[in-house]
């Protein structure tokens, strides 16, 4: 039996993310079918995989496990297609983020209700939280009779600013939504498998003060509005002290750095990660951990997916301590609170998950006020 979906089929197969899922696939020989309207990369073999023309004739395909690699507004057509379909048939989906595009955060609610009614296996994309080093992470945790994590530090960042660099002319979201998603995502999964829930991570309360700085893209003509493209911020998630970075402008390091430091069976410990593609490596007081630095993410995913789907019922999927559609509504409030504390640079106070859940960042609002690029 295969450790992979016995077959794949990527929405939006030659953008950045959707590449590296299909790369992954055509390379491990899983059966793989695209949607994508735009020109077929050069370094592509049409051969090697089966293009399909019609998206609505895409999502009939009988594939075990479909994977929307696009942006959330051309994301419904899809979901819809697929919620409808799994009403005659079980279906795995496998979601980008962000969940919903900045000015609508009113899609998250949307996609949780249909997901629950659907009965689709339904996730989204954090790399990191389907990456076994992770799990190796929470298992060291996990081995401490008593363990309190104090602080964690958090660095996502790379030159996304060179010009000679085509990945740098894709058009982005600021990136408090983009990327910072990824490492609050990240913490979020940490912490709720160590107590049990995620409304446990909550309690406490949570406050956050953040700033950014503009993104100057290679492109500005694509872009209506400025994004942000550098966030630095602290949060306190019940008791924990966080410090984030997201960076994006010219000169940044490449690294997804995470630090975490507490107290375990009476002891300090403190456990590095860094899960960038190529040199990947886990430090534990100290010590060098065995790993392989050139583990394929993306093939994690794949993998991990398979994994869970094959031994978790689908309801614990969808209601548990997974990368379910409620846990990515999370994660996009959390997101946007960084962006308006960003834009205000005040403090942001919540008392608990119910308080988050009913944030709204006005970032629709704010639309006509943010400047542009000359």
């Amino acid at each position: 039996m295969s450790d992979l979906p016995e077959s794949l089929a990527i929405a939006g197969a030659w953008g950045y993310i959707g590449r590296k899922f299909l790369d992954t696939a055509l390379r491990r020989h899983v059966p793989t079918f695209v949607y994508d309207p735009g020109v077929v990369p050069d370094d592509i073999d049409p051969n090697a995989l089966t293009r399909m023309k019609d998206e609505a004739e895409f999502y009939r395909l009988p594939a075990d496990l479909f994977h929307l690699a696009t942006h959330p507004e051309h994301r419904r057509v899809g979901q819809q297609i697929l919620f409808e379909r799994v009403q005659r048939e079980p279906l795995s989906i496998l979601n980008e983020k962000p969940m919903a595009s900045p000015e609508s955060p009113e899609d998250c609610a949307r996609v949780v209700a249909a997901a629950h009614r659907s009965g689709a296996v339904t996730l989204y994309d954090f790399p990191e939280l389907y990456d076994p080093l992770t799990e190796r992470i929470i298992e060291r945790l996990c081995s401490y009779r008593e363990v309190t994590v104090t602080d964690i530090a958090l660095c996502r960042s790379k030159d996304r600013e060179a010009p000679d660099n085509p990945r740098n002319y894709k058009r982005m979201v600021p990136i408090q939504y983009q990327e910072s998603v990824h490492c609050l995502a990240f913490v979020l999964f940490v912490l709720a498998r160590l107590r049990g829930s995620l409304a446990e991570v909550f309690e406490g309360g949570v406050r956050l003060r953040a700033e950014s700085e503009p993104y100057e893209p290679p492109n500005p003509d694509v872009y209506p509005h400025v994004v942000d493209g550098r966030c630095r911020y602290r949060l306190s998630l019940g008791g924990v002290q966080i410090e984030g970075l997201t960076d994006f402008k010219a000169g940044a390091e490449f690294a997804k750095r995470r630090v975490f430091r507490g107290r375990g069976d009476g002891r300090p410990f403190c456990i590095e990660v860094d899960y960038l593609e190529g040199r990947k490596r886990l430090c534990i007081d100290g010590v060098e951990q065995t790993i392989d630095p050139r583990a394929d993410s993306y093939e994690s995913v794949l993998r991990t997916f398979a994994r869970w789907r094959r031994e978790t019922p689908r309801d614990d999927l969808m209601a548990g301590i997974y990368p379910n559609p409620v846990f990515a509504q999370i994660t996009y409030q959390l997101s946007s609170a960084l962006w308006r504390a960003s834009r205000d640079r005040a403090e942001l106070n919540f008392a608990d998950l119910d308080d988050v859940l009913q944030f709204d960042a006005g970032f629709r609002e704010a639309l006509p006020q943010l400047p542009r690029y000359r």
